[in-house]
């Protein structure tokens, strides 16, 4: 008896690693893709948002210099050109503000989150992303 028991026991751990090492490695189960791209999602929307530096506002309080100014770039750059201005010009308003982006992202599973980006340049709605750590990373 106690040699049948011995001898089916063998044949089941044969069987159990033959199916083991027959699995291919590659093979990544549901539930595994499921947990990496739990956070991932669809760009829903994409709003500028638009603020004067801390900078223009003190600036303001000293009555910026107004007048002409020219300003040579001194660098071997071959995209450098002169800028011939003027200061308190519509130009000078736009260096003194900034702008962040609020990306709205849609989950596969209908949640949505807003993260706030410096730079959309690589990103457009309807885009596939994966957000990792508050960054949105596209997915190709």
């Amino acid at each position: 008896m106690a040699v049948l028991r011995f001898t089916s026991l063998a044949l089941f751990s044969i069987l159990f690693a033959t199916l083991v090492i027959g699995q291919d490695a590659g093979v990544v189960s549901e539930s595994a893709l499921d947990e990496q791209c739990r956070q991932c999602g669809t760009i829903f929307e994409i709003k500028a948002i638009r603020s004067e530096r801390e900078f223009a506002r003190t600036f303001e309080e000293r009555a910026p210099p107004a007048g002409p100014f020219i300003n040579i770039p001194l660098t071997r750059k071959p995209n450098a050109q002169a800028e011939i201005g003027v200061m308190g010009s519509s130009q000078m308003r736009k260096e003194l503000q900034e702008t962040e982006y609020e990306v709205v992202v849609r989950y596969d599973d209908d949640r949505f989150t807003l993260i706030k980006v410096r730079d959309v340049s690589n990103l457009r709605i309807g885009d596939r992303v994966r957000v990792n750590q508050n960054r949105i990373e596209p997915i190709n």
